[in-house]
């Protein structure tokens, strides 16, 4: 399995202010049970973030816990997704098509994120398939639910081999 993690929770994930799910799931990447993906737009993004996540991408860089993806591959994804349907709509729902596009490039199928947008984009069967987008969320709330132990444990949400 791996993972991306949208900017949107990196609060979430540190001890002294992070919510128990979030700090299991950052567990759960340091331990390498869930590698964490990386690349493109959302490299920028993550950077970005302050230093404890810059920090931590660090370290999970030097352990052997983050795979990097071609950002021009990412790229040349996320525009594809701004192309308008042949109906005049937009292929996407939330302003994240990089986060998609990451997925696509990488074969990563779990995503935590608390964008209830970006999560019915990563939940369409016409967007993220083979396998389906699971979504690792604390919107409802941020205590370690059974649910989030059930994603951390599955071992099929890396479609490519990404992090095999």
């Amino acid at each position: 399995m791996c993972a991306i993690v949208d900017v949107n929770v990196v609060s979430e994930l540190w001890e002294g202010g992070g919510t128990a799910a979030g700090q299991a799931f950052r567990k759960a990447v340091e331990q390498g049970r869930v590698p964490l993906v990386l690349g493109g737009t959302l490299s920028d993004e993550l950077s970005g973030a302050g230093e404890s996540m810059r920090r931590w991408l660090a370290e999970l860089q030097l352990a052997g816990r983050l795979v990097q993806v071609d950002g021009e591959q990412v790229a040349r994804r996320t525009s594809e997704l701004n192309q308008v349907n042949v109906d005049g709509t937009a292929q996407c729902s939330s302003d994240d098509e990089h986060v998609i596009a990451l997925a696509l490039v990488s074969g990563a199928r779990l995503l935590y994120t608390n964008d209830a947008a970006l999560t019915d984009d990563f939940k369409d069967k016409t967007l993220v398939d083979a396998p389906r987008g699971r979504v690792y969320t604390t919107r409802a709330s941020g205590d370690l639910r059974g649910s989030h132990r059930a994603l951390l444990r599955r071992t099929d949400l890396c479609s490519r081999g990404a992090a095999s």
